[in-house]
């Protein structure tokens, strides 16, 4: 019986420490409109001042893109770095603020961005695109977690090991 009872006091010690343990997680939630809004689709944990990269194709030009971020310690993404090899639509077209622009013989690195957000908004590509999430050695396409010209975000939350631990069992 006290071999009971202290295994059930060393369980409750482990969930209650586990429970305040906070994890830093990149999550890829749903941002459509509909049932299945603010729905994770994806969670990995990172840390403060981890970069990670959106590979995708540029439907126009064809050619790739690559945005890199940052994750601050207060868990907003800022721009860290854009590499693209020709001008298109919607892309950089001159530097602008404080941006700086260097030139290399096969593409064009953007950076010094002072730009911050609480998440990075993505319309997943339906033809051409191929936007691909890229944090340390892990390589997901989008498209493989949500609908091809579906609406997601990328934020960075703290959530508690224990939780995090549950959600991936059972979800």
């Amino acid at each position: 019986m006290k071999k009971s009872k202290l295994a059930i006091i060393c369980i409750v010690i482990i969930l209650s420490i586990l429970s305040f343990y906070k994890m830093t997680l990149l999550q890829v939630y749903v941002a459509d409109k509909g049932p299945n809004f603010n729905k994770v689709l994806l969670q990995l944990p990172v840390r403060p001042e981890e970069k990670f990269s959106v590979k995708w194709t540029h439907s126009v030009s064809l050619r790739p893109v690559i945005e890199t971020y940052k994750i601050e310690n207060d868990l907003n993404i800022s721009i860290y770095e854009m590499i693209f090899d020709t001008f298109s639509a919607n892309l950089p077209a001159s530097p602008d603020y404080d941006t700086i622009w260097e030139y290399n013989d096969d593409h064009i690195r953007v950076y010094n961005y002072d730009v911050i957000f609480d998440s990075v908004p993505i319309v997943i590509g339906k033809v051409v695109a191929n936007h691909t999430l890229h944090v340390r050695d892990s390589v997901i396409p989008l498209k493989d977690i949500y609908k091809p010209g579906g609406f997601v975000k990328i934020r960075v939350v703290k959530k508690s090991f224990i939780k995090y631990l549950i959600e991936e069992a059972f979800f």
